[in-house]
Protein backbone atom coordinates (compact mmCIF):
# COMPACT_ATOMS: atom_id res chain seq x y z
CA UNK A 1 0.00 0.00 0.00
CA UNK A 2 1.57 3.49 -0.90
CA UNK A 3 1.02 5.13 2.64
CA UNK A 4 -0.07 2.47 5.06
CA UNK A 5 0.78 4.91 7.95
CA UNK A 6 -1.87 7.73 6.31
CA UNK A 7 -5.04 5.08 6.37
CA UNK A 8 -3.98 4.27 10.11
CA UNK A 9 -4.20 7.42 10.88
CA UNK A 10 -7.50 7.79 8.89
CA UNK A 11 -8.76 4.52 11.44
CA UNK A 12 -8.22 6.70 14.71
CA UNK A 13 -6.72 3.75 16.27
CA UNK A 14 -5.61 4.52 20.17
CA UNK A 15 -2.80 1.65 19.52
CA UNK A 16 0.76 3.31 19.48
CA UNK A 17 2.28 2.52 15.95
CA UNK A 18 5.28 3.82 13.69
CA UNK A 19 6.21 3.59 10.29
CA UNK A 20 9.57 2.09 8.78
CA UNK A 21 10.37 1.26 12.70
CA UNK A 22 13.31 -0.90 13.00
CA UNK A 23 12.91 -4.85 13.42
CA UNK A 24 16.39 -5.74 14.48
CA UNK A 25 15.85 -4.70 18.07
CA UNK A 26 12.92 -6.72 18.90
CA UNK A 27 14.56 -9.74 18.24
CA UNK A 28 17.30 -12.27 20.03
CA UNK A 29 19.33 -12.25 16.96
CA UNK A 30 19.65 -8.33 16.65
CA UNK A 31 18.80 -8.72 12.67
CA UNK A 32 16.22 -7.53 10.42
CA UNK A 33 14.99 -4.79 8.51
CA UNK A 34 11.99 -2.07 9.17
CA UNK A 35 8.55 -2.75 9.79
CA UNK A 36 6.27 -0.47 7.49
CA UNK A 37 4.15 -0.46 10.43
CA UNK A 38 4.81 -1.36 13.99
CA UNK A 39 1.38 -1.34 15.96
CA UNK A 40 2.01 -2.39 19.85
CA UNK A 41 -1.42 -3.34 20.76
CA UNK A 42 -2.07 -3.62 25.02
CA UNK A 43 -5.37 -5.62 25.27
CA UNK A 44 -7.02 -8.01 23.29
CA UNK A 45 -9.34 -5.60 21.79
CA UNK A 46 -6.84 -3.57 20.39
CA UNK A 47 -5.46 -6.66 18.61
CA UNK A 48 -8.35 -7.47 17.22
CA UNK A 49 -8.79 -3.90 16.07
CA UNK A 50 -5.47 -4.58 14.37
CA UNK A 51 -6.86 -7.12 12.96
CA UNK A 52 -9.56 -6.51 11.35
CA UNK A 53 -8.23 -3.27 9.61
CA UNK A 54 -5.51 -5.27 7.76
CA UNK A 55 -8.13 -7.39 6.64
CA UNK A 56 -10.46 -4.37 5.31
CA UNK A 57 -6.97 -2.59 4.14
CA UNK A 58 -5.79 -6.01 2.78
CA UNK A 59 -2.29 -5.25 3.81
CA UNK A 60 -0.15 -8.58 5.45
CA UNK A 61 0.11 -8.97 9.05
CA UNK A 62 3.13 -10.08 10.82
CA UNK A 63 2.97 -11.81 14.50
CA UNK A 64 5.92 -10.92 16.53
CA UNK A 65 6.64 -11.79 19.80
CA UNK A 66 9.58 -12.29 22.08
CA UNK A 67 11.38 -12.76 18.47
CA UNK A 68 13.70 -15.36 19.69
CA UNK A 69 12.64 -18.02 16.63
CA UNK A 70 12.68 -15.89 13.71
CA UNK A 71 15.08 -13.97 11.20
CA UNK A 72 13.77 -10.86 9.71
CA UNK A 73 15.09 -9.90 6.02
CA UNK A 74 17.09 -7.79 5.93
CA UNK A 75 14.59 -6.04 3.47
CA UNK A 76 11.97 -5.69 6.48
CA UNK A 77 8.79 -6.87 6.53
CA UNK A 78 5.60 -5.04 4.27
CA UNK A 79 2.05 -4.73 5.84
CA UNK A 80 1.16 -4.21 9.57
CA UNK A 81 3.61 -5.89 12.29
CA UNK A 82 1.74 -6.75 15.19
CA UNK A 83 4.24 -6.42 18.25
CA UNK A 84 2.67 -8.06 21.44
CA UNK A 85 5.02 -7.06 23.62
CA UNK A 86 2.42 -5.16 26.03
CA UNK A 87 0.31 -7.95 26.33
CA UNK A 88 2.33 -9.22 28.79
CA UNK A 89 -0.10 -9.62 32.33
CA UNK A 90 0.14 -12.55 35.26
CA UNK A 91 -2.90 -13.53 36.96
CA UNK A 92 -3.25 -16.17 39.41
CA UNK A 93 -6.30 -18.33 40.20
CA UNK A 94 -5.07 -20.75 42.91
CA UNK A 95 -3.41 -23.23 41.00
CA UNK A 96 -3.94 -21.93 37.45
CA UNK A 97 -1.70 -19.42 36.69
CA UNK A 98 -2.26 -17.18 33.13
CA UNK A 99 0.35 -14.99 31.08
CA UNK A 100 -0.43 -12.80 28.33
CA UNK A 101 0.81 -13.80 24.95
CA UNK A 102 3.91 -11.36 25.06
CA UNK A 103 5.10 -12.21 28.78
CA UNK A 104 8.76 -13.37 28.43
CA UNK A 105 8.88 -16.81 29.70
CA UNK A 106 11.87 -16.16 32.35
CA UNK A 107 9.26 -13.56 34.04
CA UNK A 108 6.67 -16.40 33.78
CA UNK A 109 8.97 -18.86 35.29
CA UNK A 110 10.17 -16.92 38.21
CA UNK A 111 6.34 -15.87 38.64
CA UNK A 112 5.35 -19.54 39.32
CA UNK A 113 8.54 -19.73 41.55
CA UNK A 114 7.75 -16.86 43.63
CA UNK A 115 3.86 -18.07 43.89
CA UNK A 116 5.36 -21.37 45.15
CA UNK A 117 3.84 -23.18 41.97
CA UNK A 118 5.92 -26.14 40.06
CA UNK A 119 5.74 -26.76 36.76
CA UNK A 120 7.22 -24.36 34.48
CA UNK A 121 11.43 -23.84 36.14
CA UNK A 122 12.25 -25.69 32.92
CA UNK A 123 11.90 -22.27 30.51
CA UNK A 124 13.86 -19.75 32.88
CA UNK A 125 16.55 -18.48 30.56
CA UNK A 126 14.80 -19.81 27.51
CA UNK A 127 14.29 -16.20 25.23
CA UNK A 128 11.21 -15.61 23.84
CA UNK A 129 7.49 -14.88 24.72
CA UNK A 130 4.91 -17.15 26.13
CA UNK A 131 2.98 -16.93 22.72
CA UNK A 132 5.86 -18.48 20.92
CA UNK A 133 6.60 -20.70 23.28
CA UNK A 134 2.60 -22.60 22.81
CA UNK A 135 3.14 -22.14 19.06
CA UNK A 136 6.22 -24.04 18.99
CA UNK A 137 5.59 -26.30 21.74
CA UNK A 138 8.55 -25.07 23.99
CA UNK A 139 10.66 -27.51 25.76
CA UNK A 140 13.75 -28.24 27.70
CA UNK A 141 15.28 -30.10 30.74
CA UNK A 142 12.67 -33.09 30.39
CA UNK A 143 9.79 -30.17 30.22
CA UNK A 144 7.79 -29.26 27.66
CA UNK A 145 5.12 -26.59 27.44
CA UNK A 146 2.13 -29.30 26.62
CA UNK A 147 3.07 -31.27 29.28
CA UNK A 148 1.42 -27.86 31.46
CA UNK A 149 -0.78 -25.64 29.23
CA UNK A 150 -4.43 -26.04 30.33
CA UNK A 151 -5.96 -23.47 27.92
CA UNK A 152 -4.99 -21.16 25.31
CA UNK A 153 -6.66 -17.33 24.30
CA UNK A 154 -6.98 -16.71 20.63
CA UNK A 155 -8.22 -14.15 17.84
CA UNK A 156 -8.94 -15.87 14.35
CA UNK A 157 -6.37 -14.09 11.93
CA UNK A 158 -8.38 -14.52 8.93
CA UNK A 159 -11.52 -15.38 7.04
CA UNK A 160 -15.07 -13.69 8.03
CA UNK A 161 -14.48 -14.15 11.70
CA UNK A 162 -11.07 -12.17 12.06
CA UNK A 163 -10.56 -10.99 14.96
CA UNK A 164 -12.98 -13.23 16.86
CA UNK A 165 -11.63 -14.71 20.29
CA UNK A 166 -12.25 -18.55 20.99
CA UNK A 167 -10.51 -20.63 23.41
CA UNK A 168 -8.70 -23.56 22.99
CA UNK A 169 -9.00 -26.36 25.37
CA UNK A 170 -5.28 -28.28 25.68
CA UNK A 171 -5.00 -32.39 24.37
CA UNK A 172 -2.10 -33.73 24.58
CA UNK A 173 -2.72 -35.87 21.03
CA UNK A 174 -2.45 -32.27 19.25
CA UNK A 175 1.32 -31.38 20.44
CA UNK A 176 4.40 -33.58 19.68
CA UNK A 177 7.92 -32.69 19.32
CA UNK A 178 7.82 -28.75 18.30
CA UNK A 179 4.56 -28.83 17.02
CA UNK A 180 1.45 -26.87 18.40
CA UNK A 181 -2.57 -26.68 16.55
CA UNK A 182 -1.76 -23.21 16.17
CA UNK A 183 1.40 -23.62 13.21
CA UNK A 184 -1.17 -23.94 10.74
CA UNK A 185 -1.31 -20.01 11.04
CA UNK A 186 -4.77 -18.93 11.44
CA UNK A 187 -5.29 -17.86 15.38
CA UNK A 188 -3.35 -15.17 17.33
CA UNK A 189 -2.54 -16.91 20.91
CA UNK A 190 -3.55 -13.95 23.03
CA UNK A 191 -2.91 -15.95 26.31
CA UNK A 192 -1.81 -19.10 28.14
CA UNK A 193 -3.54 -20.64 31.27
CA UNK A 194 -1.30 -23.21 32.99
CA UNK A 195 -2.34 -26.05 35.35
CA UNK A 196 0.78 -26.11 37.47
CA UNK A 197 1.20 -27.91 40.77
CA UNK A 198 2.52 -26.92 44.74
CA UNK A 199 6.25 -26.19 45.31
CA UNK A 200 8.64 -24.62 47.12
CA UNK A 201 10.25 -21.20 46.16
CA UNK A 202 14.02 -22.25 46.98
CA UNK A 203 14.35 -25.24 45.40
CA UNK A 204 12.68 -23.83 42.31
CA UNK A 205 14.88 -21.10 41.99
CA UNK A 206 17.97 -23.14 42.53
CA UNK A 207 16.44 -25.36 39.61
CA UNK A 208 15.80 -22.63 37.48
CA UNK A 209 19.60 -21.03 38.51
CA UNK A 210 21.80 -24.15 37.37
CA UNK A 211 19.60 -24.35 33.75
CA UNK A 212 20.59 -20.64 33.40
CA UNK A 213 23.76 -21.62 33.92
CA UNK A 214 24.02 -24.30 31.81
CA UNK A 215 22.67 -22.40 29.36
CA UNK A 216 25.19 -20.03 29.68
CA UNK A 217 27.95 -22.29 29.69
CA UNK A 218 26.90 -23.53 26.02
CA UNK A 219 26.79 -20.09 24.45
CA UNK A 220 23.65 -18.81 25.15
CA UNK A 221 24.02 -15.57 26.55
CA UNK A 222 27.45 -14.74 24.63
CA UNK A 223 26.15 -12.87 22.02
CA UNK A 224 22.83 -12.22 20.06
CA UNK A 225 21.27 -15.86 19.13
CA UNK A 226 18.32 -17.77 18.84
CA UNK A 227 19.48 -20.60 20.81
CA UNK A 228 19.02 -23.82 18.87
CA UNK A 229 18.85 -23.42 15.42
CA UNK A 230 17.83 -26.68 13.93
CA UNK A 231 15.47 -29.21 15.78
CA UNK A 232 16.81 -32.55 17.17
CA UNK A 233 15.86 -35.65 15.84
CA UNK A 234 15.80 -38.85 17.32
CA UNK A 235 16.33 -40.71 14.50
CA UNK A 236 19.37 -39.27 13.26
CA UNK A 237 21.08 -41.39 16.60
CA UNK A 238 22.22 -38.09 18.62
CA UNK A 239 21.29 -34.33 18.69
CA UNK A 240 21.58 -32.00 15.90
CA UNK A 241 24.46 -30.20 18.02
CA UNK A 242 26.77 -33.10 18.33
CA UNK A 243 26.25 -34.36 14.29
CA UNK A 244 27.20 -30.57 13.46
CA UNK A 245 30.37 -30.69 15.60
CA UNK A 246 31.32 -34.19 14.30
CA UNK A 247 31.11 -33.29 10.80
CA UNK A 248 33.66 -30.27 11.86
CA UNK A 249 31.47 -27.03 11.47
CA UNK A 250 31.97 -24.99 14.72
CA UNK A 251 33.52 -21.96 14.02
CA UNK A 252 32.34 -22.01 10.60
CA UNK A 253 31.65 -18.32 9.49
CA UNK A 254 29.81 -16.46 6.87
CA UNK A 255 30.06 -12.16 7.34
CA UNK A 256 28.57 -11.26 10.80
CA UNK A 257 27.12 -15.10 11.17
CA UNK A 258 29.39 -17.62 13.51
CA UNK A 259 28.63 -21.38 14.25
CA UNK A 260 29.42 -20.97 17.99
CA UNK A 261 32.84 -22.48 18.65
CA UNK A 262 30.73 -23.81 21.85
CA UNK A 263 28.00 -25.65 20.88
CA UNK A 264 27.60 -26.76 17.23
CA UNK A 265 23.35 -26.11 16.81
CA UNK A 266 23.81 -22.20 17.72
CA UNK A 267 25.06 -19.97 15.50
CA UNK A 268 25.69 -16.33 16.29
CA UNK A 269 25.44 -12.54 15.73
CA UNK A 270 29.54 -11.81 15.56
CA UNK A 271 27.70 -7.97 16.48
CA UNK A 272 27.32 -7.04 12.75
CA UNK A 273 25.55 -9.58 10.40
CA UNK A 274 23.00 -9.10 8.54
CA UNK A 275 20.18 -11.86 7.92
CA UNK A 276 21.00 -12.85 4.60
CA UNK A 277 24.49 -14.16 6.07
CA UNK A 278 22.36 -15.99 9.15
CA UNK A 279 20.24 -17.55 6.49
CA UNK A 280 23.80 -18.25 4.30
CA UNK A 281 25.19 -20.17 6.80
CA UNK A 282 22.01 -21.99 7.79
CA UNK A 283 21.61 -23.57 4.78
CA UNK A 284 25.45 -24.33 4.52
CA UNK A 285 25.44 -26.51 7.65
CA UNK A 286 22.60 -28.26 6.28
CA UNK A 287 23.66 -29.44 3.01
CA UNK A 288 27.07 -29.97 4.20
CA UNK A 289 25.32 -32.30 7.33
CA UNK A 290 23.55 -33.78 4.58
CA UNK A 291 26.58 -34.70 2.34
CA UNK A 292 28.61 -35.79 4.73
CA UNK A 293 25.53 -38.17 6.77
CA UNK A 294 22.98 -37.92 4.41
CA UNK A 295 20.29 -36.80 6.67
CA UNK A 296 18.70 -33.20 6.72
CA UNK A 297 18.22 -30.75 9.69
CA UNK A 298 15.45 -29.25 10.22
CA UNK A 299 15.53 -25.47 11.53
CA UNK A 300 13.91 -23.92 14.24
CA UNK A 301 13.80 -20.21 13.14
CA UNK A 302 11.51 -19.07 10.87
CA UNK A 303 12.46 -16.80 8.18
CA UNK A 304 10.10 -13.81 7.50
CA UNK A 305 10.14 -11.20 4.40
CA UNK A 306 11.13 -11.36 1.34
Amino acid sequence: MANLQRELEKCNLAIPFSSQEPLAPYTTFRVGGPAEVLAQPSSEEEAAQLIRISQELKVPLTVLGGGANVVISDRGLRGIVLHTGRLNRISQEGDLLRAETGTSVSTLAAAAADRNLAGLAFIYGMPGSVGGAVWMNARCYGGEISHVLKEVSYLALTGSQAGTPGVYTSRPEDFSYKRSPFQEGSRLITGATFALHRGERSPLWEEMRRNEEDRRAKGHFEAPCAGSIFKNNRDFGAPSGQIIDEVGLRGLQRGGALVSPRHGNIIINTGNARAREIRDLVLEVQSRVHQARGILLEPEVLFLGD
